[in-house]
């Protein structure tokens, strides 16, 4: 009888094929972010990126120090997005509608109005994000907007 409980425990509990895990679902991740983001929590925020994180701000490639859309890597490279984006954006309204994710994979949809600080302009749009997720943080991070819509905004 005691070997029967022992196998049970190691397949079903702690340590066996159905074991639950402290790494939390893709879509906690991301609700979290959206969270910490919203409080203004930028250690929070940083803290749910991974160490070989790559942002993808509208397009792949080379950006220059203080442009918003480009690549990002590692963690310095999320704070530089955050920094970015604090210096550009007045932000009105950040909605998230939906979160939705399957595995290491989630993608989320909604829409903002921002103000644009150099001109005092609004860019509105609304937005999709691709992240993949691994070891319960932010692998990639892949961020789609109206881009026509901020070069409107951002003309004097």
């Amino acid at each position: 009888m005691k070997l029967i409980v022992v196998l049970a425990t190691l397949l079903l509990g702690s340590v066996g094929l159905f074991a639950k895990t402290n790494t939390p679902s893709g879509e906690k991740v991301l609700e979290t972010f959206f969270s910490e983001f919203g409080k203004g929590n930028v250690a929070g925020v940083l803290n749910l990126f991974h160490p070989q994180t790559t942002i993808t701000a509208v397009r792949k490639g080379n950006r220059s120090e203080n442009q918003l859309y480009g690549t990002y890597v590692g963690v310095s490279g999320a704070e530089d997005f955050l920094k970015n984006m604090g210096n550009l954006f007045d932000t009105k309204r950040f909605q998230v509608d939906h979160i939705i994710g399957k595995k290491d994979w989630v993608f989320a949809s909604g829409s903002f109005l921002h103000v644009l600080k150099q001109t005092e302009k609004l860019f509105e749009s609304e937005w999709a994000l691709k992240v993949q997720i691994k070891d319960g943080k932010i692998l990639s991070y892949h961020f789609y907007e109206d881009s026509a819509s901020f070069v409107v905004a951002s003309k004097d």
